[in-house]
């Protein structure tokens, strides 16, 4: 009788398990996936703001002028940085690149044109928007011409458009896994309960009743996967924050707790949904259905 026992107790603790680590992984690979979008977001936002305008003004502009015109650029709502450089200053950059005596040949007249150099917020980095910005700064009296990459930003673009798509479909192809995963391995689970649950109906028991005790464990199975999961995402963050510097910051722990609170709702509705659904499905079966 007592080993009789401990085998129930083995395979009730074995089933119980085992829903628990399809949970946990399940949850955590939509934790990751989720993390990974958002960090790739981040960075397309970064290397978009990375994009540098070069705005050239005409020979002679008095830097007071330029220093106007400079803070005029700044209360652009599109613009996040500007940086001024005087034509001594393009000069000094030119003679890392050509040499100390390269203005030599031009009689050390200077050539350079003074500039602004302007990074545009990431959301203002559309060809539409660019073009906006380019007509109303050339438009100014002291400017000569608004330089950039057209290529560049075009490749930015399309790329991020591309990685974001391929992303999208990917985390939705996860969670329908992760969804199917989970409600079949609690209908499995409910399933072989069948009979315990025809003995119940039996002695009269009310569907309340019955389904209470299910549910309860269901939600309490989803729980602790939950937390598992939770527990893995925060390992493998601080294991990419030992090894990998600037990724993961102080600024992005209230969307690691975001996420972290979300995986633990996702888990318990979808425990909760499944094991209801489930044993609902598993009451008032006739006898094919019962003893198949």
């Amino acid at each position: 009788m007592n080993t009789r026992h401990k085998h129930k107790s083995f395979i009730l603790w074995s089933v119980n398990f085992s829903t628990v680590l399809s949970i946990s992984l399940v949850m955590f690979l939509l934790g990751f996936i989720t993390l990974f979008i958002y960090h790739t977001y981040t960075t397309s936002q970064q290397i978009k703001e990375q994009v540098s305008f070069t705005v050239y003004l005409n020979l002679g502009t008095d830097e007071q002028q330029a220093k106007e015109l400079e803070d005029e650029i700044k209360k652009n709502p599109k613009v996040k940085s500007t940086r001024f450089i005087s034509s001594e200053q393009a000069a000094q950059m030119m003679n890392k690149v050509m040499g100390e005596d390269h203005l030599s040949v031009l009689d050390s007249v200077n050539p350079y044109q003074a500039s602004i150099e302007v990074n545009l917020k990431a959301q203002a980095l559309k060809i539409s928007e660019i073009k906006q910005f380019i007509v109303t700064v050339e438009a100014k009296d002291i400017v000569d011409v608004v330089d950039y990459r057209h290529d560049l930003v075009t490749d930015i673009n399309d790329a991020i458009y591309n990685i974001s798509a391929f992303i999208f479909v990917l985390f939705l192809c996860l969670l329908f896994i992760a969804v199917t995963l989970i409600n079949h391995t609690i209908r499995l689970t409910i399933n072989s309960k069948r009979l315990q649950i025809r003995s119940m109906e039996l002695v009269g028991a009310k569907a309340g009743f019955i389904r209470r005790p299910f549910v309860v464990r269901g939600v309490i199975l989803g729980l602790i996967g939950s937390l598992v999961a939770d527990g893995l995402l925060a390992g493998v963050l601080y294991w990419v924050y030992s090894g990998i510097k600037g990724l993961v910051l102080a600024e992005h722990i209230k969307i690691y707790a975001f996420v972290g609170v979300a995986i633990v709702v996702l888990g318990v509705l979808l425990s909760f949904c499944f094991t209801y659904n489930a044993v609902r499905k598993s009451m008032n079966l006739n006898s094919s259905k019962l003893y198949k």
